[in-house]
């Protein structure tokens, strides 16, 4: 099997020829290729050659045209500070009510914010890579990137609290309205990445973790417009030969099931759950992606620490027998010792049970 093939394989849940490796690679790419941030995440060109660079080093089956989380909401008319080489952060949202939601309108994938310039790095990879190695473009889940809209996150997160607390049908609307608006950005980045050539459509919804939200909160906010992400998605993706993942970060033993039902065909669980308890909580319905923990281990451990962690991962899931993708449990430190992702590499490329 080529790379892409037993990532394809293993993320439908038939056997691969060895566990693949996949670790969330993105802004690692700029610091082993060094580049700035600033210039990596906004030159498609730089980016590619980056994860080209990455791959190179470390031999992975997944490489990664990601950067950071605001390149959909900046088309939304959100106002962002660039740094010079770390991951920008937000300055004006897009909206300073929730009553200006009206204003708000899907920005167009090909010409809005810094969504061209991850389209055109996940093009180049396709075309540099062809079928051997598969390319993963970013996606920002719709609970997220409606918080960038609205102020952020502390802000958005007290506006849910209090439509919660006062029993406000209305203000929950107009939340919900928000999210919806997110949802149907992310719907059309996520078609033009499939057609740009991206073998995963991706739902990266780091602010619905536990860590910050209720499961209740989860169920009434998020878990809706995931799941119409992935009904919506799936189908193109599946047509294209790629497949669709679902992360959230931190410990989601309490919501697992629900984002199994979601409807995406992998789950990347973080470094805070086991992956055999994935799998139990998850009933077989998906595959499961991780999860290394990205500082612990692979930022601060050593060769040997990766390849134990990675060992007992893979020794606690059945790897061999499809579903299982070992990667790390969020993205990759810059500085990551590159030994430690050859250590991943190696582990689950000669892993035989």
């Amino acid at each position: 099997m080529t790379a892409r093939e037993r990532f394809i394989a293993a993320a439908r849940r038939e056997p691969p020829d060895v566990v693949p490796a996949a670790p969330y690679a993105g802004n690692f790419g700029s610091a082993v290729s060094g580049v700035p941030i600033s210039e990596y995440n906004t030159d498609a060109s730089k980016m590619a050659a980056a994860q080209i660079r990455s791959w190179e080093l470390a031999g992975h089956d997944v490489v990664v045209a990601q950067s950071d989380n605001y390149y959909i909401a900046e088309g939304y008319g959100c106002v962002i500070e660039q740094p010079f080489d770390s991951t920008p952060h937000l300055v004006t949202p897009a909206v300073k009510e929730l009553d200006d939601i009206e204003e708000l309108r899907v920005p167009d994938p090909y010409h809005d914010g810094r969504m061209p310039v991850y389209l055109d790095a996940v093009h180049a990879l396709r075309t540099h890579f062809g079928n051997e190695v598969a390319v993963r473009g970013p996606g920002t889940g719709p609970f997220s990137l409606a918080s960038y809209l609205a102020g952020g996150t502390q802000r958005f997160l007290m506006e849910i609290g209090q439509a919660e607390a006062d029993e406000d049908v209305g203000s929950q609307d107009r939340i919900r309205q928000l999210i919806d608006i997110a949802t149907e950005g992310l719907i059309a980045f996520l078609k033009a990445l499939l057609e740009a050539g991206s073998d995963v459509a991706q739902c990266g919804d780091s602010l619905a973790s536990p860590d910050m939200i209720s499961p209740a909160v989860y169920e009434k906010y998020v878990f809706p417009f995931e799941s119409r992400v992935f009904e919506t998605v799936s189908p193109i993706a599946h047509r294209k030969g790629a497949v669709t993942v679902l992360h959230i970060c931190g410990d989601t033993r309490r919501i697992l099931p629900l984002m199994a039902r979601t409807g995406a065909d992998v789950l990347e669980i973080d470094g805070a759950v086991p992956m055999s308890v994935a799998q139990e909580l998850t009933d077989g319905r998906t595959a499961v992606m991780g999860n290394l923990d990205p500082t612990s281990v692979l930022l601060e451990g050593t060769p040997e620490l990766v390849e134990r962690s990675a060992g007992e991962c893979l020794r606690s899931t059945n790897a061999l027998a499809g579903g299982v993708i070992l990667g790390s449990g969020c993205e990759v430190a810059p500085r990551t010792p590159i030994e430690n992702l050859r250590a991943l590499v190696r582990t689950a490329h000669s892993f035989r049970g």
